[in-house]
């Protein structure tokens, strides 16, 4: 995977008409190699959708995974990194001015439909230019930016989403554990915290919503769809995210992610 520095990033933002709003919109195909975008942040609503393929976003609030078959909500103006690996996908911008009223506030992952998925690709017709001035662009990202409102309002709960604690010592723990969930354990995490067990959980509890080992667990599973979006073995992948029973990964993986890790992968590998 190639790290962009701030300066790359903003260079390949620039090149890409990220620096201006869109007016009304425009989009274009996100790089199948393997990319991690530094911290940045642009005058435009971002939607990015995977049709195939696997991102996480990092945002003020916590991490996001995109899987398959559903697009991640960035706000205009909203701080972030994105990791890119192996992605089908296609990111739409739209110009706050021209975008429907309601919009959320906060980075947020939403399952499409196929045709709202078909719409999000259509928009490749529009790159950043002249061209967007268009009343059929105008017409089109307008209802496109509704759908995807209907969409994101109609989900439930907070999807593929991994808070992030602002309490420095507990936020300290999350970063060592995501370094390495497959090996992170309570006992590391409050030695990195430099905390009591009592006083961690509840701090952990209070800032997440989520218990320690909830969210551990859901910080592998979110490893391992990336794992597995690169087409890696289902039981290599079981057992590199900490997993001792192959049976006890699928379950945990479906209930995440809606799909067995089998055809999770089978998704990702099958040709466009």
């Amino acid at each position: 995977m190639k790290n962009l520095t701030a300066s790359e990033t903003q260079s390949v933002l620039a090149g890409n008409g990220l620096d201006e709003r869109g007016n009304p919109g425009f989009a274009f195909r996100n790089p199948s190699t393997p990319l991690f975008y530094d911290w940045h942040e642009h005058p435009c609503h971002q939607i990015t959708y995977a049709r195939r393929g696997t991102t996480q976003v990092e945002g003020p609030e916590g991490w996001y995974l995109l899987p398959t078959a559903h697009a991640l909500w960035i706000p205009a103006g909203t701080r972030h990194r994105t990791m890119i690996r192996n992605l089908d996908g296609v990111s739409v911008y739209f110009d706050p001015v021209h975008f429907a009223a309601g919009a959320a506030a906060h980075i947020q992952t939403f399952p499409v439909s196929a045709m709202v998925g078909a719409m999000l690709f259509h928009t490749l017709r529009w790159p950043a230019g002249p061209a967007e001035q268009a009343p059929v662009a105008r017409s089109f990202f307008h209802t496109l930016g509704l759908l995807c409102l209907e969409q994101m309002e109609a989900k439930s709960g907070r999807l593929f989403t991994l808070p992030r604690a602002t309490h420095p010592s507990v936020a300290r723990a999350m970063e060592a554990a995501l370094a390495n969930p497959a090996h992170a354990s309570l006992m590391q995490a409050l030695k990195q915290a430099g905390m009591s067990e009592r006083s961690f959980r509840r701090h952990f509890q209070d800032e997440t919503g989520m218990t320690w080992q909830d969210w551990i667990t859901q910080a592998r599973l979110f490893h391992a769809a990336t794992l597995l979006a690169e087409g890696q073995r289902v039981t290599d992948v079981a057992a590199g995210v900490g997993y001792a029973s192959l049976s006890a990964f699928a379950k945990a993986f479906t209930h995440l992610l809606g799909m067995s890790p089998v055809r999770y992968r089978k998704v990702q590998m099958a040709p466009s």
